[in-house]
């Protein structure tokens, strides 16, 4: 029974490690755009029109950036002043995602084969503590008072007949962890949709947005009753979602449907779906609220849309498999992970232009600001 469970456990990681991944499609050229009819027509910046990659020193803020490395079970803390990495922490097996605390003194990093959370003191960059959680964590979040984590975790119970040894004994359930992270405990497991992956607040901190892959949905839960209040339908496998800062929009990733859906906050619906590139993953909102950007994993780049017409505007070229994305604090800076080539990509906001690649471990994809 064990080993049965054991073997459906690995099975379901490695489900949810192929639901982020590129999927192949017939009648896409994935080397082209999509095809979109934006109020600005989208400028693509090629290899040949990038500045020189060479960052002359001094020109980047004094802050850091982490990424978490499945292929290889480690995080790595980039130095941004320098462009480079300085150092590779072992963590738990297969790292997803990583998120710095509110407070700014630790990162967290989410190990889905080895079914826990860890915090990575920001001081000395090694794991101080390890969390349990379930089958299959992808995210995690924090409260503003870095007291309460909620982790993303696609879960696998028994159902009354364990005499049978195959799937159909097991049912899938979705939940979002609330981990005090003063004690340690689980205070709460909120049942959401199937496979819930990435996941935000929204700028008031009133509610958590949950992208749910299998269920093609996203959940709305009030944080004050750790309940859900809302279920909004959205596409195909939803992957992330990008709150505006300004509390207007929720953008959401669809990785099978090529394609980000907007959620007006004000009525909570989806007011209108926009054409991206290939297998769109992660996405984030500029501090300002004029613009998200989307990584492409499937299209290897990096889509700029404008708040205000709801349209793309700029593509760049990043490397394989674009997948995680964060932003510096005073939106100067984007930063993107690609999986299939072990780097980041730099990009300058003010003029949409790659400006560096850093190398990190294996197999990068979640990704972090420390400022």
């Amino acid at each position: 029974m064990k080993k049965t469970l054991y073997i459906t456990s690995l099975i379901l990681i490695v489900f949810l490690m192929w639901s982020c991944s590129p999927k192949e499609d017939n009648n896409t050229n994935p080397t082209t755009q999509p095809e979109v009819t934006p109020t600005v027509a989208p400028t693509i910046i090629e290899e040949e029109d990038m500045d020189d990659t060479d960052n002359e020193e001094g020109e980047m803020a004094e802050y850091y950036v982490y990424t978490a490395n499945e292929d290889d079970a480690t995080v790595s803390v980039i130095d941004m002043k320098t462009m480079k990495t300085i150092t590779n922490i072992p963590v738990g097996q297969s790292p997803h995602n990583v998120q710095v605390t509110p407070d700014g003194k630790y990162v967290y990093v989410v190990e889905g084969m080895s079914k826990t959370v860890s915090a990575i003191d920001i001081e000395t960059n090694e794991v101080t503590n390890t969390i349990s959680v379930g089958v299959g964590p992808s995210h995690i979040i924090f409260s503003p008072d870095s007291k309460l984590a909620y982790v993303s975790v696609a879960e696998m119970v028994e159902s009354e007949d364990e005499e049978t040894d195959d799937m159909e004994r097991m049912k899938e359930v979705g939940n979002i962890y609330v981990i005090n992270l003063e004690t340690n405990n689980i205070d709460a497991k909120i049942p959401v949709g199937y496979m819930p992956h990435g996941l935000r607040m929204t700028p008031d901190n009133k509610y958590i947005i949950v992208a749910n892959n299998d269920s093609e949905n996203v959940s709305i839960i009030d944080v004050s009753t750790n309940s859900v209040t809302k279920t909004i339908e959205v596409g195909k496998k939803p992957v992330q979602v990008a709150p505006t800062t300004d509390g207007k929009y929720v953008f959401v990733s669809l990785s099978e449907d090529n394609s980000v859906a907007v959620i007006d906050m004000s009525t909570m619906e989806v007011i209108k779906t926009i054409p991206v590139g290939q297998t769109p993953i992660q996405l984030y909102a500029t501090p300002d609220s004029k613009f998200v950007y989307v990584a492409n994993t499937g299209t290897n780049n990096i889509g700029v849309i404008d708040t205000k017409t709801l349209s793309v505007i700029n593509y760049m070229n990043a490397e394989e498999e674009a997948h995680g994305i964060a932003i510096s604090k005073d939106g100067s800076n984007v930063f993107v992970t690609n999986s299939g080539a072990d780097s980041v990509t730099v990009v300058d906001t003010a003029t949409n232009k790659i400006i560096g690649t850093v190398a990190v471990g294996k197999g990068p994809h979640g990704i972090t600001v420390v400022e």
